[in-house]
């Protein structure tokens, strides 16, 4: 079985405990241990890129708010219809928009920094469905992280959450493309670093 194949096996399993996690989540609590964690790790000053979390992923209102009001610039993604994520600035209470997500187009008067926006970021926080023990890190399929992680500058750390239990101590499936992640953060507020040491 090649690793298109393999990754399509282990995302729908993915998938599947994803929503039973999900639907027994202290989404208030998770939000908030999230949060917590990820301020710790944060160099001073940073721009951080974040995103806004659908229903069934590990929920990041709390962080987006936290991060402002720690006086850190965030910026979030728009998700264009080939998947190629464009960035934005993020205001406080913001949430996803489905309906905008699903139609793959920046709303009028957005303002937009383009997808080289990652270069200017001292921390990036990245959704993912499973990471295993060596940072490899398996999304929705569409390659989008894999492609926009590429505009990082060397040496800026990635990080994905996780709920509880979605870490693999297997080894996913790599392709040539595929970009790894430093280290994790789940819905418990546990931090698992994977390679070098955490800033901050």
């Amino acid at each position: 079985m090649g690793p298109v194949s393999a990754k399509a096996d282990v995302r729908r399993a993915a998938r599947v405990r994803r929503r039973g996690l999900a639907a027994d989540l202290d989404r208030e609590a998770a939000a908030e241990a999230i949060a917590t964690t990820v301020l710790r790790i944060v160099p001073a000053g940073a721009r951080t890129a974040a995103y806004l979390s659908l229903p069934e992923e590990p929920p990041t209102g709390r962080l987006v708010d936290a991060l402002l009001e720690a006086g850190h610039e965030v910026i979030v993604p728009i998700t264009l219809g080939d998947f190629t994520l464009e960035w934005t600035y993020a205001a406080h209470g913001a949430v996803a928009d489905v309906a905008r997500v699903a139609r793959g187009t920046v709303p009028e008067g957005t303002a937009v920094l383009g997808p080289e926006a990652l270069a200017t970021c001292g921390l990036i926080v990245v959704p993912g469905l499973v990471v295993d023990t060596r940072g490899a890190r398996l999304g929705q399929g569409g390659g989008c992280y894999d492609r926009a992680l590429r505009h990082r500058r060397p040496g800026t750390p990635v990080v994905a959450l996780l709920h509880e239990g979605e870490e693999s101590e297997e080894l996913l499936p790599l392709e040539a493309h595929d970009q790894l992640v430093d280290g994790y953060v789940t819905t418990s507020g546990r931090l698992v670093w994977l390679r070098g040491e955490p800033p901050g």
